[in-house]
């Protein structure tokens, strides 16, 4: 939406004119105060089967395949993380701070920073991954060109206050306490990543700063406020300065959500189709 706005003439005034970009509205907060969540893999062999054994070769995917198209079972029906939940990094804290995943796979042969859903390891083995469920750090989404074709350029700024690095310190320490719990200890060969080297706060800070990736919740390019200088849409989720326009996507949210960004989404583009409707009666 911010990409789609500003191709559009809506946004920074000064950044779209330096395009060549015909000015339709001067609304600053467009491609502004990008948030996402940032997560961080811990990585086990495992002494028991897992999903690895399913899906690392070319005949356990055509099996998975089959099983799917036919039944609709087998690994193929399941969700990429098979468990998860929040906890509070500190027992002082009144609400939970951090989202936990658990996965039955392991993705060692992934190109740095991209998961190959599709070719897991041939080793039996497992992730275990967290994240700070409210990040402080904020990006920006911006134009490289007027070409629609040309991908925006997008700044996420993660781990940029120390809260955030402090955050996912906690976070990757809870996975590290995770793993020597009895149930799971017994399950577990050995740590692959980060590995038995990185021991110290500043090593687990370096894998983290190395490692840790998008769990795919953008939101806050287009935020939602009554302030045309702070915010892009109104609480109607109309562009403000320019009339008949609305946005309804994640991107309106004022702040992240503290888990996943689906449900509320939705629940905005129901909310998003009643305030169209309303405005335009049949």
């Amino acid at each position: 939406s911010p990409q789609l706005l500003q191709l559009s003439g809506v946004g920074p005034a000064s950044a779209l004119q330096a395009l060549g970009i015909a000015l339709v509205a001067d609304v600053a907060a467009v491609g502004q105060h990008l948030q996402d969540h940032l997560c961080i893999d811990h990585v086990y062999r495992s002494r028991v089967p897992t999903l690895n054994r399913d899906l690392g070769t070319w005949w356990g995917k055509s099996w998975a395949g089959v099983r799917y198209l036919l039944q609709r079972r087998g690994p193929l029906a399941l969700s990429i993380n098979q468990g998860g939940g929040f906890f509070r990094s500190r027992p002082d804290l009144a609400h939970p701070d951090m989202q936990l995943y658990f996965s039955p796979l392991s993705y060692m042969r992934a190109v740095p920073g991209r998961r190959a859903l599709t070719a897991p390891d041939r080793f039996a083995g497992f992730s275990l991954s967290a994240q700070p469920c409210r990040p402080t750090s904020r990006g920006y989404l911006e134009l490289r060109s007027p070409d629609p074709m040309q991908p925006p350029r997008i700044v996420a700024n993660s781990l940029s206050t120390q809260r955030d690095r402090d955050d996912m310190l906690a976070a990757a320490g809870f996975l590290r306490k995770l793993a020597a719990a009895p149930s799971l200890r017994a399950i577990i060969d050995h740590e692959i990543l980060p590995g038995p080297s990185v021991q110290t706060a500043q090593n687990l800070m370096d894998d983290v700063a190395q490692r840790a990736s998008t769990v795919f919740h953008p939101v806050s390019t287009c935020r939602m406020g009554p302030d045309p200088q702070q915010a892009v849409v109104d609480p109607q989720l109309r562009v403000h300065g320019v009339c008949g326009l609305s946005v309804i996507d994640a991107s309106v949210f004022p702040t992240l959500t503290s888990g996943n960004t689906n449900a509320p989404t939705l629940m905005l583009a129901e909310k998003g189709a009643d305030l169209v409707l309303a405005r335009y009666p049949t």
